[in-house]
C-alpha cells in the first residue's frame, strides 16, 4: 500500500477499490441511527448489498414494509436494480423512506434520486467530506427537500471493502445525512459518541 493511501485510512488491498464499491455499512452504526430518527411509513433499500441496514430497519420496524435492492446480486433482495436509471415503482406502493449507503462515488446521484422517489424522509450514511463540493451546493441549498440533520460519529467508523477486515481502516469520518421533505429550519448537526 502506498504512504498516500496509508495516511488516508485506506482499507483497499494494494490500494485498489472494490469493483462495485461494496463496503458494508456496520449495524451498530443503523443502530444509532434509528435510536435517534424515527421514520413513519414503508422503506426502501437502493444498495441493499448483503443486507446490513435492512436488517436493523426490520429489527426496529418490524411491521413496516421494506424493499431492499441492489445493482449487484449478493443474494439479498433483489438484485439488477439500478436505482439510478428510471425505475418502474410500479408494484412498490408508496416509498416512505429510503435509507442506503450509497456508493460514495455516486453519492450526490443516489440523493438527488431518492428526492424523487421518497414521499417523507431521506437517511444517507456518507463520508464528512460529502459536505464540500461546489457540485452538491444546489442540492444542499434545496428548499423542497432539504438536508434536516446531520449526525456525525464521534469515533470513526471502520468501513471494510467487501466486509473483509483489513488494517487501515476506521481512518475516515463519517456522517447520516438526514433530508425531510418540506422540512423549515436550519440543518443541525448532532454527535454520535
Amino acid at each position: 500500500m502506498n504512504k498516500g493511501l496509508s495516511i488516508v485510512g485506506s482499507s483497499r488491498a494494494n490500494g485498489d477499490r472494490e469493483e462495485n464499491d461494496f463496503y458494508p455499512t456496520p449495524r451498530y452504526a443503523v443502530e444509532a441511527l434509528l435510536e435517534r430518527e424515527k421514520f413513519e411509513g414503508s422503506f426502501w433499500e437502493p444498495a441493499c448489498g448483503e443486507g446490513d441496514i435492512s436488517e436493523v430497519i426490520k429489527k426496529y420496524y418490524p411491521n413496516n414494509s421494506i424493499r431492499s435492492t441492489d445493482l449487484i446480486d449478493r443474494g439479498y433482495g433483489q438484485g439488477d436494480i439500478n436505482f439510478l436509471s428510471q425505475i418502474d415503482l410500479a408494484g412498490m406502493g408508496n416509498i416512505d423512506n429510503i435509507i442506503t449507503n450509497p456508493p460514495f462515488s455516486m453519492a450526490l446521484e443516489f440523493v438527488e434520486q431518492s428526492k424523487k422517489y421518497s414521499n417523507k424522509k431521506i437517511a444517507m450514511f456518507l463520508k464528512t467530506v460529502f459536505l464540500e463540493g461546489k457540485s452538491r451546493y444546489n442540492m444542499f441549498n434545496d428548499k423542497k427537500f432539504p438536508l434536516k440533520c446531520m449526525y456525525q460519529f464521534a469515533g470513526r467508523v471502520p468501513i471494510y471493502k467487501s466486509g473483509i477486515k483489513l488494517r487501515n481502516s476506521g481512518l475516515i469520518a463519517y456522517a447520516w445525512f438526514v433530508w425531510i421533505k418540506g422540512y423549515e429550519g436550519d440543518t443541525i448537526i448532532k454527535w454520535i459518541n
